[in-house]
């Protein structure tokens, strides 16, 4: 059996010193384009494959050392207004983790506004490339459905949700089926049984329908008659009035909606209880869903890094999706029902 291959071979046939093979087998942007894909190929020609166990050595080394600066990582925000992504609370928990662990791995994060003066995504690509800048994470978009003109074959790049139609990148989102399911089975332990959903279409397809998706399959595994009401009217006197007429147990939606269910004078649980779809960590006091925002902030930077240190560039031919669980949050705006408690 032939001895393994290792980066002192390929240094020795490429004429270069072995660290230089180290870098560019994981893709390091300080070298060359043209000299990390001259070694990568030569390497795959003389059957290079890493020795797991030192792999797994030099991961274990990188997290007891204190991470030198490797690259800066884009943050793409598509927002006409720019500080939306900070005033929406999962957003700017996104935001949060993402520079967390990509400051961990010695990564720093740099903001692109798309919406701003003569900024345009084919200028952008090209100043991505003068500053060598080869990991982009694409943030939520302001409509569903999004297309986007950008040539991604030079990066690594992923998105924060579905609304990116195109290109189609890896996702890394909430697993939105399953927070909805885990919702309405607590709404059920407490005895909620006329439960109103107030989700906007286009949040809902946002999420990839995952919420309806959810409640769908609730009704089916949930058996002690929970009814789900759909609210299509948000103006003020339309919700006053649906409220009287169909006096609901709780109503399932966002922050939105329960600010607007505290201006119609609505005392929650006691007249109304009230769960979150996503409760932001700033706010634990409203019961529901905590999408885990910050993880998925830190879990997109590890998965970028992965592609960047595999060389995985441009829009893969099957986008994966990376669905991180919800946590539910007690809260206070929820409260076990009578029928419960007598049952």
């Amino acid at each position: 059996m032939s001895n393994r291959v290792t980066i002192r071979d390929i240094a020795a046939k490429a004429g270069v010193h072995f660290t230089t093979v180290a870098l560019a087998l994981r893709n390091s942007p300080r070298l060359s384009e043209t000299t990390r894909k001259s070694i990568q190929k030569l390497a795959t020609k003389m059957g290079y494959a890493p020795d797991p166990m030192l792999s797994a050595l030099n991961a274990y080394r990188q997290t007891r050392r204190r991470p030198h600066y490797q690259a800066t990582l884009a943050w793409i925000n598509n927002w006409p207004d720019r500080g939306f992504l900070r005033s929406n609370d999962d957003f700017r928990d996104y935001h949060d983790g993402l520079k967390a662990r990509a400051a961990e791995l010695g990564y720093g994060v740099e903001e692109f506004w798309m919406q701003g003066k003569d900024l345009s995504f084919p200028k952008l690509g090209r100043i991505l490339k003068a500053r060598n800048i080869q990991g982009l994470i694409f943030a939520p978009q302001p409509e569903p459905h999004t297309e986007i003109d950008f040539d991604c074959s030079d990066f690594s790049a992923i998105s924060l949700s579905y609304s990116l139609k195109r290109p189609g990148l890896h996702v890394v989102t909430n697993h939105h089926f399953r927070s909805m399911l885990l919702m309405m089975r607590h709404l059920d332990e407490l005895g909620y049984r006329r439960i109103a959903l107030a989700v906007h279409k286009s949040w809902s397809e946002k999420v990839g329908h995952g919420w309806f998706g959810g409640v769908l399959t609730a009704k089916e595994l949930i058996t002690s008659g929970m009814e789900i009401l759909p609210v299509r009217l948000f103006g003020r006197e339309d919700v006053r009035a649906w409220l009287k007429a169909e006096k609901p147990d709780a109503v399932v939606s966002h922050r939105q909606f329960y600010e607007q269910l505290l201006d119609l004078g609505v005392k929650m649980p006691r007249d109304l209880g009230f769960a979150n779809l996503s409760v932001p960590s700033t706010s634990p006091e409203v019961s529901g869903i905590s999408q885990s925002s910050l993880h998925i902030g830190r879990k997109a930077v590890d998965v970028l890094v992965d592609m960047l240190h595999r060389g995985e560039r441009g829009v893969p031919d099957m986008p994966m999706h990376l669905l991180v669980d919800g946590v539910w949050v007690p809260g206070k705006t929820l409260r076990r029902q009578r029928a419960a408690v007598a049952g």
